[in-house]
């Protein structure tokens, strides 16, 4: 055992160290992909945890519609997929332009998005979270939000309703405080195989939210038709602008976006 133990030591210290190490450094000066935010080129994007090989075969059944797990984080910047997505969105939409004469709500303020809009100085920014970890970010439940009626013009809450028990309560809320003709971007993991959401009680530890949901932390998976009817139901009006008619596919791998998440842009 104690042979076993040494040579397993060697060969992390003089083989798969410096293995590592090159093909690291080949990645960083290759040019099969690029980061869309810092404009980097390499070879392969971060895997989020074990990419696609770790999902579980249940969710592999479900078709997930969410982040690009194989292709999910910038190597040099760190930024993730769905954030990339929406700035490509957001360039081609122009929809910078719209934030910049808005009042703004941003929950889970994404590092990137959040200092993009930061520098247009929309007419004010609120930026939100249940559990914040910096003074410039405020404690703000989606379902119980402390503002008036119609106070906000731009609400983000991109990848969040899928954490949130009473997610319907946090639609009503976002619908109430957004102001006539004001748009909300409320992306969320869906599946279009389901007919109805997935959920039940008895999923309520990590280990088994992380097998039929996924993640240990969210609450259930969307399906799309049910998610798209509630949204409706609320008061929105629901305008699907397709990824495919504004990104062929070979620029949505170049860029490391999933090519079948669509923009769900909701306006009141």
């Amino acid at each position: 055992m104690k042979i076993y133990l040494l040579l397993k030591k060697c060969y992390t210290i003089f083989c798969s160290r410096p293995i590592r190490k090159v093909l690291a450094f080949l990645n960083k000066h290759g040019h099969k992909k690029k980061c869309y935010i810092c404009k980097r080129e390499f070879n392969s994007f971060g895997l989020y945890g074990k990419g696609s090989k770790g999902v579980p075969d249940f969710i592999k059944e479900l078709k997930l519609v969410g982040s690009d797990i194989d292709n999910y984080s910038c190597i040099f910047c760190g930024c993730h997929d769905r954030e990339r997505h929406l700035f490509m969105y957001f360039d081609r939409l122009q929809l910078w332009d719209k934030i910049a004469q808005c009042k703004v709500l941003h929950f889970a303020p994404e590092k990137y998005i959040r200092k993009k809009i930061l520098s247009i100085r929309p007419i004010s920014y609120i930026m939100a979270d249940l559990n914040p970890m910096e003074k410039s970010i405020l404690c703000i439940d989606a379902t119980n939000i402390p503002y008036p009626d119609k106070s906000f013009d731009f609400i983000l809450c991109n990848h969040v309703l899928e954490h949130i028990t009473n997610y319907k309560k946090a639609i009503d809320e976002i619908y109430r405080v957004l102001n006539f003709g004001g748009i909300a971007i409320l992306q969320t993991p869906f599946s279009r195989v389901l007919e109805n959401n997935f959920e039940d009680e008895g999923i309520n530890t990590n280990e088994l939210r992380l097998f039929f949901y996924g993640e240990s932390d969210h609450r259930r998976i969307f399906s799309e038709k049910q998610l798209a009817g509630e949204f409706i139901s609320a008061g929105f009006v629901l305008k699907l602008i397709t990824n495919n008619s504004l990104f062929d596919k070979n620029t949505s791998v170049y860029y490391g976006i999933n090519y079948n998440e669509d923009l769900y842009m909701l306006t009141k």
